[in-house]
């Protein structure tokens, strides 16, 4: 495992380079050997997550949502732990992606789909938290 050190002004300009989609989501990836990358679509009733996650059958996955949080756990196994390799760049270990969410999830009723390597959850808003429309009368 590698451990990088980051100095307050690499900080800085990080947190700088942040999408709007990472400041709905602040994750949090620890204890992972293998980087997941997301994405994630704020809508007006749900927020979207899709996962690229290559090689991974649904029993190699554990989902969880608790209030705002969401944790994707999971682990790329390998058959070949023996084999000696020039290179090795396919992911290989467990992984682990937190996102916490601006507001509070339904977690009875998200969806999950796997197909293809990517994975994609839908999950509602709690619903006194959705935006409302109020249409001004103009009489």
């Amino acid at each position: 495992m590698m451990t990088l050190y980051m100095t307050p002004q690499h900080r800085a300009h990080m947190r700088h380079q942040l999408s709007q989609g990472d400041r709905i989501a602040r994750n949090v990836a620890f204890n992972s050997d293998v980087h997941v990358p997301v994405d994630v679509r704020d809508e007006q009733d749900a927020f979207v997550v899709i996962a690229t996650l290559p090689g991974l059958i649904a029993d190699d996955l554990s989902i969880e949502i608790i209030e705002n949080t969401l944790d994707i756990h999971g682990e790329f196994k390998t058959a070949e732990e023996d084999e000696t390799y020039l290179r090795r760049e396919r992911p290989v270990g467990h992984f682990h992606r937190r996102l916490r969410f601006a507001s509070n999830l339904v977690a009875e009723k998200a969806e999950a789909a796997l197909k293809d390597g990517i994975l994609t959850l839908r999950i509602p808003k709690v619903e006194e938290q959705r935006p409302k429309t109020i249409k001004v009368n103009t009489k």
